[in-house]
């Protein structure tokens, strides 16, 4: 007796986990949803090669933009930097995060930014909302 109710409660569980984590990959949308609702919003090309150098998320008239998900800020950082450098277009990131105005990501590079005056535009994309936000200069 006390097997199966070992065993039905093993299985129950597994199903419980199968069931979150199905609906945590439903909500979850890859970078390019993010990035064709950005390109259009900031009138960007998604996708751009130039010549033989490596393709751009986006460019703009203005900016050269790189995008993806918060946790990979330092790497957005560097990539914005360098196409900015390569096209002569303003460095622009777009984090792609949870919450806009709570996340330690997001303080940690704007503190960078401004600590080094570096030349970055930094929007925020909400994931849920999928609402775009200005965040710094």
């Amino acid at each position: 007796m006390r097997y199966h109710f070992l065993i039905a409660f093993t299985g129950l569980l597994s199903l419980l986990l199968a069931l979150l984590s199905l609906s945590a990959s439903t909500s979850m949308q890859p970078v390019t949803h993010y990035q064709r609702i950005a390109a259009e919003l900031l009138h960007a090309q998604p996708e751009q090669a130039i010549g033989d150098q490596p393709r751009y998320e986006m460019l703009s008239a203005t900016h050269a933009i790189e995008i993806d998900w918060n946790s990979n800020w330092d790497k957005l950082l560097g990539l914005s930097l360098d196409y900015a450098f390569e096209t002569g277009k303003r460095a622009g990131m777009i984090l792609i995060t949870d919450d806009v105005d709570d996340t330690n990501e997001l303080m940690q590079l704007r503190a960078l930014i401004r600590q080094y005056n570096l030349p970055v535009t930094l929007w925020v994309i909400d994931k849920e909302t999928e609402r775009l936000r200005h965040f710094a200069e």
